[in-house]
């Protein structure tokens, strides 16, 4: 389907990687259009006939065709940088393909990446704060991986696998020029933010001097306590709460108070644990990624 309004980037992920927060902040900026539906998951949504790849959609966010996916940008007006942000899209193998394929080699690809031990753990807090995830201690949970995998269990508890990058990542350069893929550290966009939005800026070839807000929290993880916190809980897991970034409407104030009501912190991860899980898991993929993205990762293994 041929249309003159259709994204000409996307941030694709990690999950758990601040791909909310760095939506939020790019939505601010005058010359970056992206639609107020976050995280269209269009493409990584598809069905199989006789290995052929079927484009369907999410149904639960009722955009089940092209038309539906390209109306999502239709209030386009003079913006010179037109995106969308689903996470999903890194983790999902198909995605590199059938994004090349539908919005073109010159999409611009923006991706962020975090020490893949600490994101499997978000995702772990962020599945058990939504009550979709019955067991309470992580390591039992990434024992189990394995056999969820195999009896096709949603991605969302695919802690382990969706860390591994590089083997995710290389699709895309292997499709996209090189000059198209922006890598974005985790922990660049959380510590660093005004030189990391600049960088993006500047990468997407919008104004790179545009003042942003100040920082952005969205998303964090935290066990539900209270009768308001299960009742968000149930919320989360029937999916009926709106998706949308509340920071767009509420004081960060407000959304701090509330979060301290509704949740407590979960217990931090051990240092110990961290490296032993880091060693087991990824210490190859890390190295290989390394080569790839031309970024040093060394702190991920220490």
């Amino acid at each position: 389907m041929k249309t003159d309004k259709k994204p000409n980037f996307l941030i694709i992920g990690a999950m758990k990687a601040a791909t909310t927060s760095l939506y939020a902040y790019l939505k601010e900026h005058p010359e970056i259009y992206l639609p107020s539906l976050k995280e269209p998951m269009f493409f990584n949504n598809i069905e199989t006939d006789n290995k052929k790849i079927i484009l369907k959609g999410r149904t639960k966010k009722k955009i089940t065709s092209f038309k539906k996916y390209f109306d999502l940008f239709q209030n386009v007006n003079n913006e010179i940088a037109i995106g969308e942000a689903s996470p999903g899209y890194l983790y999902n193998s198909n995605c590199a393909k059938l994004i090349h394929e539908h919005l073109g080699g010159n999409t611009k690809i923006i991706v962020i990446i975090r020490q893949p031990v600490n994101r499997a753990y978000s995702n772990f807090l962020h599945a058990r704060r939504s009550g979709k995830e019955d067991i309470n201690e992580f390591t039992i949970a990434i024992n189990e991986e394995a056999n969820r995998i195999e009896n096709n269990w949603s991605p969302l508890y695919h802690y382990i696998n969706q860390g591994y990058y590089y083997t995710q990542l290389k699709k895309y350069y292997k499709i996209f020029p090189r000059n198209n893929i922006k890598v974005v550290l985790f922990s660049e966009l959380t510590k660093n933010k005004n030189n990391c939005l600049k960088e993006i800026c500047e990468f997407l070839n919008v104004n790179e001097n545009f003042n942003f807000s100040k920082e952005k929290k969205t998303n964090v993880s935290g066990i539900p306590k209270g009768l308001l916190g299960w009742f968000v809980m149930k919320l989360r897991y029937y999916s009926l709460l709106p998706n949308i970034v509340y920071s767009e409407i509420f004081p960060e104030s407000f959304i701090s108070f509330l979060s301290k009501i509704i949740y407590k912190k979960p217990e931090k991860l051990n240092k110990k644990l961290i490296n032993k899980l880091t060693n087991k898991y990824y210490k190859n993929d890390i190295l290989k990624l390394e080569q790839l993205i031309s970024i040093d990762l060394s702190h991920w293994l220490k």
